[in-house]
């Protein structure tokens, strides 16, 4: 931890003691980039206390020339986010709860990254299976993003508008990264913060959009690679290699999702249902380039 950090760390110690003893919050939590270790000279200071009955207006403070900011929460409310992290249960013919989930991923990011304090010390307030819970969650998220960005990409490469695709061309590749760092077990804290966790994965691959052609998908094949590899960590398949399904050219813009009732190739609004064996022979038949 860099000396900045550690100065935080030591302020968030005694404004947690002070909250705690008080009796103004039931428990103080750490979040954010402080809470993962990022942290530099210029970095603020995210509290949460848990409060019971009428919620208190906190205002910022300043300790030792550092904005600690503070903010109150109910325990019925942290309750309420820990019951998404607890099941998966988005279904093709129901999103309702992965709509909810996805307007509450910053409440879940927050509740990833959060440490309590207790006795002297930080410690996570999730547990293992909950983190799973928020694993699963994001990289479900990421690739509802990316399947959505790559409509856009793929009709603006059909209609040769070459400046509006690299434009979305660098959000997807964003996307893709924040897809990676979440399968590889890390909260998704923002763009600023994804090429820490991103450098620990190996340097980004670049999409090569320069080449992209309507003609001819193969440009796109990084992105399908890169999303399937993704949600292959979270949900691993051992089933036999199978024939995919006949989708004319394999790589034409088509996606993998994995929800709770199986896996599904996507393009548009056409959800494809296909079995892992299946999916798998898709990944061989959109990897001929051997990457």
């Amino acid at each position: 931890m860099n000396p900045s950090a550690q100065l935080r760390r030591e302020i968030a110690d005694r404004v947690a003691r002070e909250l705690l003893v008080s009796g103004k919050a039931r428990e103080v939590w750490l979040e954010g980039a402080l809470a993962c270790g990022f942290a530099h000279a210029a970095s603020d200071i995210d509290l949460r206390g848990i409060v019971d009955g009428d919620l208190p207006v906190w205002e910022s403070r300043v300790v030792d020339g550092v904005r600690v900011d503070l903010h109150a929460t109910a325990p019925q409310r942290t309750e309420e986010l820990r019951h998404l992290l607890r099941s998966f249960d988005v279904r093709r013919d129901d999103l309702g709860s992965f709509r909810r989930v996805r307007a509450s991923m910053r409440d879940l990011m927050c509740l990833r990254t959060a440490l309590a304090y207790g006795s002297g010390r930080w410690r996570p307030v999730l547990d293992a299976g909950e983190r799973q819970g928020y694993r699963r969650w994001a990289i479900a998220d990421q690739a509802e993003v990316a399947a959505s960005l790559a409509e856009d990409l793929t009709g603006l490469v059909e209609d040769g508008l070459a400046e509006p695709a690299r434009v979305v061309c660098q959000k997807l590749e964003t996307c893709l990264t924040a897809l990676e760092c979440a399968a590889a077990g890390h909260p998704v804290l923002g763009d600023k913060w994804l090429p820490l966790f991103a450098d620990a994965q190996g340097p980004p691959s670049r999409l090569p959009i320069g080449t992209a052609r309507a003609e001819t998908w193969e440009w796109f094949r990084p992105v399908q690679r890169r999303v399937t590899r993704a949600l292959l960590d979270c949900w691993p398949v051992d089933d036999p290699v199978q024939e995919p399904p006949n989708l004319g050219a394999a790589d034409a813009g088509w996606l993998p999702q994995r929800y709770a009732d199986g896996w599904f190739l996507r393009r548009g609004d056409v959800h494809l249902p296909i079995t892992g064996g299946q999916l798998l022979g898709w990944l061989s038949a959109v990897s001929t380039d051997g990457a």
